[in-house]
């Protein structure tokens, strides 16, 4: 095996085993401000409040997102991104080593892009290692169960540490 295609794999069993411990404590430095808007299941949404933040992991930032309407929002409804990345540009969300990804919960559900499957693409415009601006077109995501979702379209994203 060769040590790039080994290095990939160990990365994504750590980021696997983190995923857990990210739920109890960010470590990373957080996002101050973010926003993004799109339209999901025939909806135009606009989500001034982000959490999360940035990470530095073997050259690569990974941003690990969460948008939701607002601070004080009572309901569940939020967007997650997760992008791992060195440049802007696109994302390659079907690469075997990838960890990037997106999910939008409402109502109870997740719509979620789905190796293999879903339908999805994402371009950074800025990616640094404090901020992340982009857009995203999902016409094809997928609930857990790999039944087919609404689409999220027209998707427009920023998360900054400023």
């Amino acid at each position: 095996m060769k040590p790039v295609a080994l290095c990939f794999i160990v990365l994504a069993v750590i980021l696997t085993l983190m995923i857990p411990a990210f739920a109890q404590k960010y470590e990373g430095v957080a996002a101050k401000s973010g926003q993004a808007t799109f339209k999901f299941a025939g909806k135009d949404l606009a989500f001034s409040y982000v959490e999360g933040g940035f990470q530095q992991m073997q050259g690569f930032t990974l941003a690990t997102l969460v948008f939701k309407p607002d601070l004080k929002s009572k309901d569940n409804t939020h967007l997650n991104l997760t992008l791992m990345y060195q440049a802007s540009g696109k994302v390659d969300l079907d690469s075997a080593f990838s960890t990037s990804g997106i999910g939008m919960f409402s109502d109870g559900d997740v719509s979620r892009f789905t190796k293999g499957k879903s339908k999805c693409t994402i371009t950074l415009s800025k990616a640094t290692a404090t901020e992340v601006e982009g857009t995203a077109d999902c016409p094809l995501l997928h609930n857990i169960e790999g039944e087919v979702m609404p689409p999220l379209t027209n998707l427009k994203f920023s998360a900054t540490i400023k």
